[in-house]
Parts: C-alpha cells; structure tokens; sequence
C-alpha cells in the first residue's frame, strides 16, 4: 500500500539515424510494475524495433517512426503516476546557403569580422573556421570564435589577409559541412577613418535560462581604437561583479532573473561621435512548482479540492493527471487552472493525481494521493441547472440537468401540467433526436415531450414542434433519501411569422442534448428507479453515439475586405454530428450606421461540398452582419455569427485568414450621425464621449476548444486619443449573474482574445469596452448568445487546438523572431511533433505564396529567417503529430527593418 515514486527516469536524448537508443527508468517500492507510452499512447515490445525489459526501453535502430516522446509509468495497488517525457530525436546537421559572400576590406592593426550563417543542426553544431587551408577548431589570442557562430579578428596583420571558409560540426552524426565559397580578407594600411561597429548591427533581443553563462557581443573597428562601455538600463554593468568584459564584449558564467533588462554598448571616441548597439535580453527560469498536492481522505459523495501553484518563465503550461492517464473535464472533474475540484466522490475518484508543469525549460510534477470512505450519504446538489431558452414556434429544444449527491439522486422533470412521464423506448437509444412512440389502438402517436438519462445524475427533457401551449417554467427535481434540490427555467417560445422561408428563420441558438456525451449503449435510469452511477472514463468512446446536428461552422475569412463591393466568405466545417452535412444556410444584411433601420435578409444555400462563398453588390464602407448554419439529417446547428466591413482602399491589416485571428490596426470607420439603430451597432453620443473611444463594434463569437471561444472585434474612432488597451466583459445566460471581466489591458493591437474557463453547454453573451487617456467608452452591444461547444464522444488522434503567437519582433532587416504559447491540456494532452510557422508578404493575395518553416515540439520561440527588407509579413503557425495538424493560430503582422 505504498505510493510509487520514480527513483531514476529516462532522458532526452539525441541519436543517430540507425543507432540503437536505450531508456532507463526505476521506482520503489520494488513491488511496482512499469510500463511505457509513445507520444500519450502505451507502447509494447515489437520484435526489432523496441524491446522493453524490466527498468529498460531500447530503441533497436532509431528512425523516424520511434522517435518521439517516451515516458514511464509505475503502477501499484494505490495507483500510476507517469515520469516526464523523454525526447528521442535523431540528429541532423543542414547545409550551407552556396550565395557568394563579398570580400572583406579591413585596415591594418583594425579589427576583421566574418560572419558565419551556422545551419540549422541537431543538436546545436560546433563552428569551426578554415583559415587559409587550416582548421581552426577554438579561440586563439587574436581569433575570436564568438558564441554566435562568427570570427572576429584582432589587431589585423598583413598575414591575416586570405580566405577564410565557415564549417559546422554535428557532434552526434559527426557530419561535418563547409561553406562552398568562404570569404577574402584583404588587409589595407592603416587611416584614421574614424570607427564603426562591425556587429551586431541592429538591436537584439536574447532570451535565456537562468544560471546560463551569455556573452553580448559587440564587435568594433577603427582606428585609434574607440573607448567602450556597457551600460544597463542607464547605469555602469560593470560594477556588478558577476559581468566582466571580454575584449569588447560583456559576458557572465551565471545568469540571474535580476539580470534582464535592456544593455547598450556605448562606443564613443575623443571627438564625442558616439554609436550604441542594443540588447534586451529576457532571463527565463524553468517550471517550479510553488505549492504541490496535498493528500486528501473524503467521503464518498463529497467535494475534493487539489491545488498546485506554479511558476517559471514562460508561464508554464498545467496538466492535471489522474493514475497517470489524463483528466477529461467532465461535470464532476472540473480543472481550472491550478485548481483541481471533483464533485460527487465515488471510489473510481480513488488513487493518485498528478499536476505536471512545463514550459520548454523544465519539466516538474507533484503528486497526491485520494482516498474515497463511504459517505453518511448527502442531500442533492444542482451543479448544472437548466438554462432558460427562447425557441421559435414549431422549433425543438432541449434543456439539461446535472445532480450530485449519495446516493446519486434521480431527477424527474414538471412543466405546468405536472409531472414529465414520457420516456424513450430502448429501440430508441441510438437516434434520440427523435421521441419514442406511443400505440393508442392502431395509431402511432408521437409525445411533444419526453425525458432521458444518459448517465445516472444527468438527465435532458426533450421538446418536439414547440407550440406557445408548451411555453412556461419547467422544473428539475434531484431528490434521494436525504432530502431534494429543484432548479427552474423558463422557455419562451417567438410566434412564426407567415411568409418567411424556413431557411430565413434565425437559426435557433439552443443547448445541443447531452446524448451524445455519455455511453447510450448503458442501462438507463428512470425516476421510479434511482440511478446508479457510472461515469464515461477518459479512454472509453462511444462507437455508437447518437446523430445530432452539426456544431457551428468555422468562419476563416476576416473581419474586413479590401474590396468596396465584393467579401469573400470562407469557412470550414465543425463537427458534422455523426451524419454528412447537406448544405449550409448564409444570411446577410447591412448595418446601416446613419438610420435606424438595417437592411433586409438575403439568404442563400450552399451544397455542403462546397466551403466559400462570394457575397457582391455589397456597399462600400459598410458594416455587414452574417448568420450561417449547417444542417444534416438530424437538423440545423449552432449558428456562427461574423460582422464584417466593406472598405474603400486596402490596408495591410486586412489581410488575416483566419477566424481568431486579430487583424493589426484600427481599421476607418465610417461618418456617421447621431441616433440609434439596431443589431447592437453604437453610435457616438458627443455628450458622453468627452474624448474616450467610440464603443466597438459587436462582438463575434467563434469556438476556441471545449471550455474557450475567441472574441474578436472591430474598433471604431479613438475620441482624439489612441486606443491604449482593451476590456471584454463576458455574462452567463439562463441565470441572474453579472457581468464579470473576462480580459482587460488586452494590447491595442490585438482584436480577438481567447476566454477560458467556461463551463461546457452553457449559454453566454460578450462585450467589448475601449480604453484610451480620457477612460473607457460605452460597453458595445452584447454579442449574440453562444454556447460553448461541451463534451464531444468523438476524438480525434490530430491535434485541435493550436499555438497561440504572442510576441512578434523584427530584429533585422532579414529576420523575425516569434514566440508562442501552447497549453497541452487545450487538445486533451494530445502529443505533438512540433510546429509549422507560416509566413508570406502581407500584400500577397495567394497562399500558395506562405513559405514554412518547422520547429520541434519543445520549442517556444523561432527566428524566421531570408526575409525581405522593410516587407511586411502576415505569420500564422499550426502543431502536428502523425495524426494530422491543428486549427490555425491567430494571425501577427510584423514588418522587418
């Protein structure tokens, strides 16, 4: 009854194509048994490719299909706990750019620079110099081998003069690659030209991991030579101990947090001419854990709280584990951030639970143990009540009820009639769209409403061809021995109004059935029966789940067109709901910002094959809102909503391609005139403004992952003042709850934010408030209700989510670093392979222009590289494993130098 801890566990490690790879892992208590997982999925012995032995793993001949992420389980009778990954990757050394690289003329007793482009190598390769015919593997007195891959010579001599060639050494594969062509030193006698620095010749930012030694290069010619100082944020480096110069540059063997900050080479001389070169160098420290687990002893039916604080830079990624497999959200286990809270304690809650941090530095974990008594048993407690709801006349809806509580309360539902008797025929459990019929003599009568429990506690009431009769409040009861609990919604059913096409209705934003969620193929419980209950675990899946409509479509396209008259909408299917998509409804209408009326509906079908559509006649300078749905066998969908503008020239943030993808830049906003309109457009009221912003324009809503959406908007007239941040406000429908901030000092260049931590099915509304010198402007119109997507039983091997690009930076005329964060609990702890990074000129129209490049898993931050001078680039990024790849990121435009 001991809880198995890992006494040694593999490491990363990086091997040749075709060499064999041993792993080692052990744990105590002896009586422990291990086993392994390959990207998440367990792995077992395959004759000639892995062999697994007691405390080992060999990789008999490394190739591209095993390598990957390894990690080890120990499992005993309290439970699993998994070791951190292992990456095994083969080693690779790229070649050399062949251009032609132009002499270099220096004077003599000067100071020569060569600059080598190190290719790209794994791991990292050793420079090295041929120096007119000989090798030159380390610094001498007057060469320099800088960290950055480049030569620096000092007080340059006649001897110096000749060809020097660049080669990098991979001390894995012990691939050695040379420049074809090298560079000519020519030596001239010495003038007094005055000084420049030879490099770096633009700023540059560094990030790097504490206790690390860092050498800030500068590299200046010139003679007489010119004095150099550093300096750090305005005050002399060098009086703290631990940087020293090294010829002209600063280094130190061990960095700490306190050394970031911005540093400046100050090169001056005896005239007062004075040149900088700039450094903003970040100190990232790995993952730590602040505050672990702390064993937990609870009754059954109880609530569990585990809590786990971490930090590190960049702020770690948090994953929840639970007997080394990983935590699914669900109604009872609700991760949120640090916070781990399981409702309703049964004993398959028992063992042991793990939060695992990562940030690409360091890899830590804490680990607890649960045990589960049996309970005095608990009254009912309501954790997911029904959500009020409006449906059109002749629509279907379906409202949801969760309970806990020991025993597991059953649930009976009342409209005003009284009790809901109605139950599905088991013939039925595979289509519950459809009502059970009823046999009156010889007539099949179909009932308006019916009731079932796909898992003991959860239960959904059912309403076909809603009438204004079935209208009214509607009331779950959760009740067991010990007492009941009740929760009310109210369902308002709009008339329909005569003469409008079925396919002009707006689409009805109502709550999916939790049908699909839970295991059909189980016994179902009925209120003349209390439930017993049975959760679905994080491997099941449901083969055979029910059909349902299809979840909302993707919408792509962005929120603006560089054309007056024509926008092109492009989107991609959600998911289809277990049946194909027949087709998709679009509905448009202008926004008319000068009355108070808006344009009329048109409304288009769209075969379900096909994924854009052109929407012309449009007027320029226009506010235009869409409603699009698709619709299968079983229905229409959520709908996905997009308000977009019609401009009179192009801009270069107009370019974004994707549906979370800020577009960089207030976009003009047309004149407009005092009055009111509809659809949530905000007009400007002078005796409010003062000088704070106009309010944005109504916010779209688009899915993000199960618990998230993305919130994206268009900015309007900044009152004088630029915009210097921005807020959403979110509020949960279907209860009296106020409006809660979601984000606030969002950057001015970001339109579109991601907010998380929603609860799964439910209803919510978003608004977007703007904030310059003079305060904030009114609140925009609250977007259209949403419904954050929930629990699917389908999953996917790829990865759906993707990496979201934080930071963008030109540190060149030629370059452009990137960074980025991805949260693995995003994709249900999917493993990824690594990261494609796609980038192409901002004024390109053609995607088969996007140029990509590839990043390991484990990385970060990237330095895309051949880049344009003064261009603009649109950069957006996917992560992939062998399943596929991932939504696209949101879209950052950056500019080179």
């Amino acid at each position: 009854d001991l809880v198995p801890r890992f006494i040694s566990e593999p490491s990363s490690t990086v091997q040749k194509s075709g060499e064999p790879v041993q792993l080692r892992c052990s744990a105590e208590p002896s009586t422990a048994r291990l086993s392994w997982l390959f990207n998440g999925e367990p792995l077992d012995s395959k004759a000639g490719e892995v062999e697994i032995h007691s405390g080992s793993l060999t990789i008999v001949s490394l190739s591209l299909s095993t390598s990957g992420r390894y990690q080890c389980v120990a499992n005993s009778s309290v439970g699993a706990v998994v070791s951190r990954p292992a990456t095994v990757s083969m080693g690779s050394l790229a070649d050399f750019d062949p251009s032609v690289k132009p002499a270099i003329v220096v004077e003599e007793g000067g100071t020569a620079f060569i600059g080598c482009e190190v290719p790209e190598s794994n791991p990292k390769a050793q420079v090295r110099f041929q120096v007119r015919g000989k090798w030159l593997e380390q610094s001498t007195d007057n060469y320099l081998i800088l960290p950055s891959g480049n030569l620096q010579i000092l007080n340059v001599s006649l001897e110096d003069k000749g060809s020097y060639k660049c080669a990098a050494y991979n001390p894995v594969t012990h691939d050695l690659r040379t420049e074809l062509t090298g560079r000519k030193l020519v030596v001239t006698r010495s003038s007094s030209g005055g000084f420049h620095i030879l490099h770096p010749l633009v700023p540059q930012s560094l990030a790097v991991p504490r206790h690390s030694s860092v050498t800030l290069e500068c590299v200046v010619s010139g003679l007489p030579p010119a004095s150099i100082r550093w300096v750090k944020d305005g005050g002399d480096v060098l009086r703290k101990g631990r940087w020293k110069l090294l010829h002209s540059h600063l280094v130190t063997d061990r960095l700490e947090v306190s050394d970031s900050g911005n540093y400046s080479c100050v090169v001056g001389n005896e005239l007062g001419v004075m040149k900088f070169v700039n450094y903003s160098l970040t100190v990232l420290e790995p993952a730590s854990i602040s505050m672990g687990l702390q064993d937990e002893t609870v009754a059954a039916g109880a609530t569990a709280h585990f809590w786990c604080d971490v930090r590190g830079s960049p702020a770690p990624s948090l994953t929840w584990l639970h007997n080394a497999a990983p935590l699914r959200r669900s109604p009872w286990h609700l991760p949120m951030g640090n916070h781990l809270r399981i409702h309703g304690i049964t004993q398959e809650d028992s063992g042991l639970y793990q939060c695992v941090a990562s940030n690409g530095l360091g890899f830590v974990q804490s680990t607890a143990r649960l045990r589960v008594q049996p309970g005095k048993g608990s009254r009912p407690v309501i954790i997911s009540p029904p959500a009020s709801v409006t449906v059109t006349d002749g629509g279907d809806v379906t409202l949801s009820c969760n309970a806990t509580g020991l025993p597991v309360p059953a649930i009976r539902w009342y409209d005003s009639r009284g009790l809901v008797t109605t139950r599905p025929s088991p013939l039925l459990r595979s289509q519950p769209q459809k009502p059970p019929p009823t046999t009156q003599g010889s007539t099949v009568v179909e009932p308006s409403a019916y009731f079932s429990v796909s898992r003991a506690g959860w239960s959904s009431l059912h309403i076909r061809n809603v009438t204004p009769e079935r209208g009214g409040e509607y009331t779950c009861e959760a009740t067991n021995r010990h007492g009941s609990a009740v929760s009310r919604a109210f369902l308002t059913v709009v008339p329909f109004q005569p003469g409008t096409k079925a396919a002009e209705m707006p689409p009805l934003e109502l709550a999916q059935s939790d049908e699909s969620h839970g295991d059909l193929g189980a016994e179902t419980a009925f209120p003349s029966s209390p439930p017993t209950k049975s959760r679905l675990t994080a491997t099941e899946k449901t083969p055979n789940a029910a059909a349902a409509p299809p979840e909302a479509p993707i919408i792509l396209s962005p929120p603006q067109t560089p054309k007056p008259d024509v926008y092109n909408l492009v989107w991609r299917p959600g998911r289809d709901g277990g049946l194909p998509i027949n087709a998709y409804f679009v509905k448009y209408r202008k926004l008319d910002d000068g009355v108070s009326a808006t344009g009329s509906w048109h409304t288009v079908r769209v075969p379900g094959s096909e994924n854009e559509l052109r929407l012309t006649e449009l007027e320029p300078s226009s506010l235009y809102e869409v409603l699009m749905v698709a619709r299968n066998a079983a229905g229409e969908g959520q709908p996905a909503m997009l308000t977009f503008r019609t401009s009179k020239e192009r801009t270069s943030s107009s370019k974004n391609t994707q549906a979370p993808s800020p577009p960089v830049g207030a976009p003009k906003h047309p004149v407009v005139h005092e009055g009111t309109n509809n659809f949530g457009v905000i007009l400007p009221d002078l005796s409010r403004h003062s000088g704070v912003p106009e309010a944005p324009d109504r916010p779209t809503i688009s899915t993000a992952s199960e618990s998230s959406v993305y919130v994206t908007w268009i900015p309007r007239a900044n009152g004088g003042s630029p915009i210097t941040a921005f807020k959403v406000e979110y509020k949960r429908l279907g209860r009296n709850s106020d409006w809660l901030v979601a984000a606030d000092n969002i950057s001015p260049s970001k339109l579109s934010v991601e907010v998380r931590n929603l609860e799964p099915g439910e209803m919510y509304r978003f608004r977007v408030i703007a904030v310059n010198t003079y305060g904030e402007s009114p609140r925009s119109a609250a977007s259209r209700p949403y419904q954050v997507a929930g629990f699917t039983g389908r999953f996917s091997n790829r990865p759906i989510a993707g990496p979201h690009i934080a930071y963008t930076e030109a540190v060149s005329d030629t370059q452009i670093m990137l960074k980025w964060t991805y949260i693995t609990s995003s994709n249900n702890n999917t493993p990824i392979q690594g990261f494609y990074i796609y980038y192409r000129p901002t004024d390109s129209d053609n995607d088969s222009d996007y140029k990509r490049d590839i990043v390991e898993g484990t990385k970060q931050w990237h330095l895309i590289n051949h880049l344009q001078p003064e261009t603009s680039y649109d950069i957006k990024m996917q992560c992939y494993n062998e399943g596929g790849e991932s939504e696209y990121s949101n879209v950052m435009i950056c500019e080179t130098k």
